[in-house]
């Protein structure tokens, strides 16, 4: 274990040690606490600065990115409030991404079967509002009250912090199996609302409706893009 030690260091100092030990080890998360005017140049330098409001006045909480009252809440802040903002934000981007490939690759195949004319199969004001309608309120609902374990667990149990550490959530990986998910429904929504029904006749004996298969489109992937929340 590598330790620095500074004794009588001046505010510039402070921040400088920060700046080396992440200039040392780049693929490191820096963090740095404070609670005075001379902490503000090193919580400031660091990836994440947490600032203490007390006695010594509130330049350092104001400098920070996170205020805590007492140093003791840096326990809960890092292994309860922190660790869960990970999860949820890392979960909350992929399922970002998910939907709207998912909307798009949808209108993207069916260029195929336009020749590519640039036809949409959506009307212009569903268009609009499928992010602000139909798939938005469930995610930010998700994303501010969503817990995966009570407190009390993740106090007694360290070990689940580390899925920040280790990048569980939000990678490389698990960004290319949402996008294969989003991909692999698209195709499964064009052919139930295209390419099977386009052979028969819809109520009262007429053709299959271009518009008609637009509109069972959207509702799908609206429906699959709400059930898909739950997966998470």
């Amino acid at each position: 274990m590598e330790v620095v030690i500074g004794c009588r260091v001046s505010p510039k100092q402070k921040g400088d040690i920060v700046g080396l030990m992440r200039m040392r080890h780049p693929d490191k998360v820096t963090l740095a606490i404070g609670d005075g005017a001379n902490d503000c140049a090193m919580i400031s330098r660091a990836h994440v600065g947490v600032g203490i409001a007390g006695k010594e006045g509130m330049q350092a909480a104001r400098s920070s990115d996170f205020a805590i009252g007492k140093f003791k809440f840096l326990h809960k802040l890092l292994f309860f409030h922190g660790r869960e903002a990970y999860r949820r934000n890392g979960e909350l981007i992929l399922f970002m991404f998910y939907k709207n490939v998912l909307f798009v690759m949808v209108q993207f195949i069916f260029g195929y079967y336009s020749i590519f004319s640039g036809q949409s199969m959506y009307e212009k004001w569903i268009y609009q509002i499928y992010n602000v309608a139909f798939t938005g309120l469930h995610v930010i609902i998700y994303a501010l009250f969503d817990f995966q374990f009570e407190k009390q667990v993740f106090m007694t149990n360290p070990v689940l912090y580390s899925i920040g550490m280790r990048s569980v959530i939000y990678n490389m990986k698990e960004f290319w199996i949402w996008f294969a998910y989003a991909c692999a429904q698209a195709l499964m929504v064009l052919m139930l609302a295209f390419v099977l029904p386009e052979n028969g006749p819809t109520t009262g004996g007429r053709t299959f409706n271009f518009w008609a298969g637009g509109h069972h489109v959207y509702m799908n992937c609206v429906l699959l893009a709400n059930l898909m929340i739950i997966k998470m």
